[in-house]
């Protein structure tokens, strides 16, 4: 039986791999979601090490997007539990998603 903490990984990877494949079809507007979320958490005084760092990943090496999305080292891990890409993918894969992970 996987803990919960593993449970909440692979969901958490299957996800960001969607995200993954939606920047590759259109990488400007993932960079500006992720961009905006992030903006707005930090006006809400939400920040973080790893905002900033998600923030300096999207202005300055976007290109990292799809390797940290969807790999498993733990530095992707950890930036993926500060994902800024909180409500960016389709309801009914988020929803298939969880469905598949309980």
């Amino acid at each position: 039986m996987r803990s919960l903490h593993k449970n909440h990984e692979i969901r958490s990877l299957r996800m960001h791999r969607i995200v993954a494949e939606l920047y590759l079809k259109a990488p400007e507007e993932v960079i500006r979601f992720g961009l905006e979320n992030l903006k707005r958490w930090q006006r809400g005084g939400v920040d973080c090490d790893d905002h900033r760092l998600w923030e300096d990943i999207l202005r300055s090496t976007p290109q990292r997007l799809p390797e940290i999305l969807s790999c498993s080292n733990e530095e992707a891990v950890r930036l993926r539990q500060s994902s800024p890409f909180a409500g960016l993918i389709p309801e009914e894969s988020r929803q298939r998603i969880l469905a598949l992970s309980r």
